[in-house]
């Protein structure tokens, strides 16, 4: 925004006789300042303009986010069409790794991404989140003949797979874990495929929420129920900052989302194999919506 002409200089009159003053550098940098600001204030045009939103989404985890004869399916993307649909929107969802999830959204590739992103304090930051939609706990995966691991102790020395960019590789870094073998692989399929071959690894770590999926989609698979690890992972819908009236529009229509039944029931469709293994599942992984106002659309968790 211009800030207007300039004034005729000193002693130059107007045609109406009267005369202008100079005004002084520091004030017209001021102004110049003021306006700069009041121009830039308001936020660029909504996401949801016209009408379609491209959203990153996973392609490799069932239940969650997969691609099956170029059509997405699963959770994440069930949310996402539900949620969109309330403020008027319809998504266009394409893939994202799990190590580029913030950036495609900070290099304007994506509007949205909806890929199992859990919501921590860092991403906060960098981020606007609207959620969560779902919460679980990490976990660990392991062929279903293999009996050895059950509780936490088991998984010391043995090899436990992982990818970039997941919560998990932060948290199995920490001290405690330093008797687990952990290496990464570049996704989660490259990991699976190690799983299954015996001579590779030992079992598998992600979110449990995950894992459940991937068993449906690998029969040979199980999620070992009673080890945990780290605190609640809370996935929610992530955008570049700047759209916060946006953000806020997602987190209403996600807080009546998760309010009606319709929650339970995509849940339970996507994600089968967790209510037939969970009899508490909708306690374990249904977000509170106490949750949802204090980690949606802030800079920090509100306490």
């Amino acid at each position: 925004m211009s800030a207007g002409a300039p004034p005729p200089a000193a002693g130059r009159r107007h045609r109406h006789g009267r005369r202008y003053r100079t005004l002084p550098a520091a004030a017209l940098l001021t102004l110049a300042a003021l306006t700069a600001t009041a121009c830039g204030a308001s936020e660029p045009e909504s996401l949801f303009a016209d009408g379609k939103v491209s959203v990153g989404a996973k392609n490799d985890q069932p239940g969650t986010g997969v691609v099956h004869t170029y059509k997405f399916s699963g959770f994440d993307i069930t949310v996402s069409q539900q949620i969109l649909k309330s403020v008027g929107a319809e998504p266009d969802f394409g893939i994202v790794p799990s190590e580029d999830r913030a950036a495609v959204l900070t290099d304007n590739k994506k509007d949205l991404v909806a890929a199992t992103f859990s919501i921590t304090v860092d991403r906060m930051k960098e981020l606007d989140f609207a959620g969560p939609y779902a919460s679980t706990y990490q976990g660990i995966m392991v062929r279903s003949k293999d009996h050895r691991i059950r509780k936490p102790e088991d998984l010391f020395g043995k090899r436990v797979c992982t990818w970039p960019g997941t919560t998990s590789v932060t948290t199995l870094e920490g001290p405690q874990y330093e008797r687990i073998a952990v290496y990464e692989r570049p996704d989660a399929s490259s990991c699976i495929k190690d799983l299954k071959d015996t001579k590779v690894a030992d079992a598998v770590s992600t979110d449990q929420m995950i894992l459940y999926g991937f068993t449906q989609e690998n029969p040979g698979l199980r999620v070992v129920p009673d080890i945990t690890y780290g605190s609640a992972n809370h996935y929610g819908i992530a955008m570049k900052k700047g759209h916060r009236q946006d953000c806020l529009k997602l987190r209403d229509a996600l807080r009546d989302y998760v309010s009606s039944n319709s929650w339970s029931h995509d849940f339970s469709t996507s994600l089968w194999s967790i209510p037939r293994a969970d009899p508490t599942w909708e306690t374990d992984y249904k977000p509170r919506v106490e949750t949802i106002d204090a980690l949606s659309c802030r800079d920090r968790p509100r306490t």
